[in-house]
């Protein structure tokens, strides 16, 4: 198992009263799982499904600066050191 650290941005930070959370896993898909079944009672449904077992599909996921999206998704392959970053989109003028 690979060590990560996950930061909790913006709402997440809020939510949990956590800023980072080290959590090991080889995917995204574990690291987020863990989160979920750790932080799941203070997330709301603006932050995860109805059945709250997955982050709604509006979240910004960042592995290492960049989204997920745009690697493997959910199945993006870690490594020892890398971080996530979970943020509810925000936008201004």
């Amino acid at each position: 198992m690979v060590k990560v650290k996950l930061n909790l941005l913006n709402i997440f930070a809020l939510k949990t009263k956590e800023t980072s959370i080290e959590y090991e896993g080889e995917t995204v898909k574990e690291i987020i799982s863990k989160f979920i079944k750790d932080y799941r009672n203070k997330l709301d449904e603006n932050l995860l499904d109805k059945k709250k077992k997955k982050l709604h599909p509006d979240i910004l996921i960042l592995h290492n600066g960049k989204d997920v999206r745009y690697k493997k998704n959910y199945k993006t392959k870690l490594k020892d050191g890398d971080q996530l970053y979970l943020s509810f989109p925000i936008s201004g003028g």
